[in-house]
């Protein structure tokens, strides 16, 4: 090499400074003629065989390196490592080219790790697990922290300075970098909180009204949560105001594959009778009722005769027609086979307000499919309220212009 270099030195006549110019401006030219040829020779080998043998394993871990770009990552090591051979040849801008060659390699090197960590996640991402115990916070706080490593290397590179010294005199600035980070900070701190108490996962429903969220969660990352709404917008939630603030997570009800049907049927008080013998036999005919009856007029002619109420029946116990219907409510939801039998089943009266008496229904529809959900409990109710009238029963709702035009006449 060095007589190739001497013979174009005596042929241009080159002498002094100048010489050692043209040396340098030679080495650096091979040196990225090389380099380029390396380039292309690895990229051909990793997109003609690496990467062909990759897709033909069976494995899954190994598809992430080539879409997290490692192998493009390793590539870009090739040329750095060529000008590094090459670079100690020179005696003149030796140093300059060795920094920027150091700084980067350390640019590499983060990338590198920065796609491993990516790795880790996409192979995480594959379990089960991952929906409740989510790392990608986690993560990130690690790509963070390498990325303030590559930072400070490269400044000491720079400035010819340990990193350690570096570091040092960045605690001074400790309360500027809380500030610039304080988003950070507080969202690293929600994360372990979350996770740790496992308060929301991803594909859970919460609910969070004051920040405009009602849906499926997609993504929890350092910073903030990512919920998609039922019509299909996007909310983020800072990690930190879960922390804080209360939200409402449906992920219970996903677990038993049930939801709650919780809806009152409000029943005018001046339909509310006692009933006739001949309507008792009227309803023993209705198939759910007649063992209810059976048993309940057992069980209150016990009662009278117990108690003698025989003059005045009024005294004793009857049956009427809207504990009648309470029955009937109860077996029919007892019977049905899109209902939860094994999750709380009740039908109860509440405290009766002007609107009427409610007769609250309680129960569980045997899916969390929102459509089923809906079909379920409209067609329980479109079946009940027309059976209301069965039991000389009246849903109460107030005074329309009709009532009034009727009123008037």
């Amino acid at each position: 090499m060095e007589k190739f270099y001497n013979i174009i030195i005596e042929y241009l006549n080159i002498s002094g400074y100048y010489q050692r110019i043209f040396i340098v401006g030679i080495i650096i030219i091979l040196t990225i003629i090389i380099a380029i040829i390396m380039h292309y020779i690895t990229n051909y080998l990793i997109k003609n065989h690496l990467i062909k043998i990759i897709e033909k394993s069976e494995t899954k871990w190994d598809d992430y390196l080539i879409e997290n770009n490692i192998l493009k990552y390793l590539n870009a090591l090739v040329p750095l490592i060529i000008f590094q051979i090459m670079i100690k040849k020179l005696d003149f801008f030796k140093h300059f080219f060795e920094k920027i060659i150091e700084i980067g390699m350390v640019v590499i090197f983060t990338l590198i790790a920065n796609g491993i960590l990516s790795v880790f996640s996409d192979i995480y991402s594959t379990y089960s697990i991952s929906k409740r115990r989510p790392i990608k916070s986690y993560l990130q706080v690690m790509s963070l922290f390498l990325m303030i490593v590559a930072i400070t290397i490269s400044v000491g590179i720079i400035m010819e300075k340990s990193p350690l010294k570096i570091l040092s005199g960045i605690g001074a600035m400790t309360a500027v970098i809380m500030l610039i980070f304080k988003d950070a900070i507080l969202g690293f701190v929600a994360s372990i909180q979350l996770a740790a108490n496992n308060m929301v996962g991803i594909g859970d429903w919460i609910e969070m009204p004051d920040q405009l969220a009602d849906g499926d969660v997609i993504e929890i990352n350092l910073t903030n949560v990512k919920v998609q709404n039922f019509d299909k917008t996007i909310t983020t939630i800072p990690s930190y105001a879960l922390v804080s603030n209360s939200f409402r997570n449906w992920k219970g009800m996903q677990s038993t594959g049930s939801r709650r049907i919780k809806r009152s049927i409000f029943l005018d008080s001046n339909s509310v009778k006692f009933l006739s013998l001949e309507e008792i036999e009227r309803y023993k005919k209705i198939d759910l009722l007649k063992n209810y009856i059976e048993k309940k007029e057992k069980e209150i002619k016990k009662h009278n005769s117990d108690k003698d109420i025989s003059s005045a029946p009024i005294n004793g116990r009857r049956l009427t027609n809207i504990g009648m219907f309470r029955a009937y409510v109860e077996l029919y939801l007892r019977n049905s086979s899109h209902i939860n039998q094994n999750l709380t089943l009740l039908v109860r009266q509440q405290e009766p307000t002007f609107q009427g008496i409610p007769l609250e229904i309680y129960c569980f529809a045997n899916t969390i499919i929102w459509q089923e959900y809906e079909g379920i409990q409209s067609n329980l109710f479109e079946h009940l309220i027309p059976t209301i009238h069965e039991f000389d029963l009246a849903v109460f709702q107030n005074p329309t212009g009709n009532d009034l035009r009727m009123l008037r006449k």
